[in-house]
Formats: C-alpha cells, structure tokens, sequence
C-alpha cells in the first residue's frame, strides 16, 4: 500500500535542494513521481516519492545520466538492492560548463540561467561536490571579473542571492534531521553582510550532525549574547571578511567570550588571518579554512564546555 502523501512541492524541493521546475520536468518526462492531487489541484507527494529522489541524487552524483536512471524504473529505484556504482561525482563531464553557465548568468544578469544552471548541478552532483565543484569557483571567477568591470553589482548580488537560496533550503532540510546532536550558532559579525561563508559552515555542521540555528548577517553581539543565554549553544561560528569590522569589533567579542566561557567561539572569514592575539587570549578559536572543500572536523567541531573560571 502506497505511503499516505504527506509533502508538498515546496517542502519536497527544501527537503532535496531541486527546484520545483525540474520537479514538474522529472515528473513529466519520466515519470518519476506520481502525486495525488488536492481538489484544487496541488501535488502531494509521499514519503516513497522522497526516499526516490535521494536515491536518483545519488545514482545522478556516481556519474549516470537522469534518462539512465529513469530507465531502471520507479520500482527498482526504491528497492533495496542499489545498481553498481560507476563515475565518481567529481567527474561529471558538465561540470566546466556549469561553472561557465553561473558565471555567465551573472554577467548577463540572468536569473532563470543562474537557477538552471544550480538546478542541474545539485540534480548531477551530491550537495557537497556541487558547492566544491561549481559553485565556489564560479563565485569567484564572479568576484575577479566584478573587480575589473566585466560584471555590474546587481550579477553579483543575482548569483550570491541564487546560491544563498539554495543553502537556506539546504540547511533547513538537513537541520529538520537532527535532534540530538551539539547545538551551534552562526553568524555573522556586526555590519559584516556576507553571510555566504557562515551560511556554508552551518549548512556543513548541519549535515554532519550539529543542531543549528542561523542568525545571519550583521549580528550585534549584545543580540548573540541574548541568543547564547537563550539556546546554550556549545559553540558559536562567526564569519568576517573586512579587516577594519574584525578591528572594530574585536572588543565587543573579547569582552562576550570572556563572559560566555562555557560557550567556544570560533572567527572565519577572510578577515581572520588578520586577527590579533587579543582574540586568541580570551580562548576564541580562529578558522583557517578558506573554502567549502577545506572545512574539516578538525576545523569545526565544537569544542567541550568550559567550566566559568572567576
């Protein structure tokens, strides 16, 4: 008997990071998904319509392509006995041209183009190769040509609110999944508003078991300190990319860390190769990655509570 349906289209496409476009173009070309209908006509899908799309994200990121999957059948891809495994996801042949098409997409200022080219990409790719792959080397091919006048603000801002889109979706699908692991803040620092960087940590711990809770850009710590005494977070993520807001705010965030001991705070971002020793002296733990693919455990995990020293 079939799973009684449970999601909507929107929740399905947070739960899998596809957009509801290529959702309906699956559906329609190949038959993957069969939804009821509501007397008004919204799709509802089930649970075995979920679990499906996990399985051919995950056949899609060994290297086959969407008709090859499609092929094996609906039954056969919620079975239990999955197909052989074939390329490795990193060697996806659209991968340059993915890159090319969101970098492209930024320059002509074309929305449906980012979308589309993130939309394959995520459907290809698993959530992590894509950002490695795709997405941090586009946006900084994006960055180099804003900054020799190829690429006006608003393309920029287009992809970096495109891929943001696409995190938020992510995170909320993978924090949906974890009840019981060490909680964790991120943000960003005050009046710092690039929040891709500490939106990819919390989506990264999300993923690997943290309990999240994303607070966004331009945090003033006096709101971070009502959020530590409010959640209890075991450690919070603070992203900064300008030197003069590190040195600006450096004392606000001394002052914090000495007064939340029991919570670890760690400083990532561009920025923080600038730091000082006054950070290192109250104990806040500076991170040394630079991009999605250099993000470790060793990098990230939350450290222990700490006693309150007097």
């Amino acid at each position: 008997m079939a799973a009684r349906p449970l999601h909507k289209m929107g929740t399905l496409a947070r739960l899998t990071g596809l957009s509801p476009i290529l959702l309906r173009a699956w559906e329609r070309r190949y038959d993957l998904l069969r939804p009821e209908r509501t007397a008004g006509g919204h799709r509802l899908y089930t649970d075995d319509d979920l679990r499906l799309l996990r399985r051919v994200q995950e056949l899609l990121g060994q290297g086959r392509s969407i008709g090859e999957v499609a092929a094996l059948g609906r039954e056969a891809l919620l079975s239990a006995s999955p197909p052989a495994r074939t390329r490795a996801p990193e060697d996806a042949a659209g991968a340059v041209g993915w890159r090319e098409d969101l970098v492209q997409a930024a320059v002509e200022i074309d929305a449906r183009g980012a979308e589309r080219a993130l939309d394959e990409a995520f459907a290809v790719l698993s959530p992590d190769r894509a950002l490695v792959d795709i997405v941090e080397p586009a946006l900084r091919e994006v960055g180099a040509l804003w900054a020799v006048g190829r690429c006006s603000v608003a393309g920029e801002h287009l992809v970096s609110n495109a891929v943001t889109g696409r995190l938020l979706r992510l995170l909320e699908a993978a924090s949906a999944l974890q009840t019981t692991g060490p909680l964790a803040i991120c943000a960003c620092f005050p009046d710092e508003q690039h929040a891709l960087g500490a939106l990819t940590v919390a989506y990264w711990l999300a993923r690997r078991g943290h309990r999240v809770t994303w607070l966004g850009a331009a945090l003033p710590f006096e709101d971070l300190d009502r959020a530590c005494e409010r959640i209890g977070p075991e450690a919070a993520y603070l992203s900064v990319s300008r030197p003069a807001l590190l040195e600006a705010h450096t004392p606000g965030l001394v002052a914090l860390a000495r007064r939340r001991r029991e919570v670890r705070f760690c400083v990532g971002g561009t920025a923080s190769a600038e730091a000082n020793g006054a950070l290192t002296a109250a104990d806040v733990a500076l991170i040394q990655a630079r991009s999605f693919g250099e993000l470790t455990p060793d990098a990230l995990a939350p450290a222990p509570r700490r006693r309150n020293r007097r």
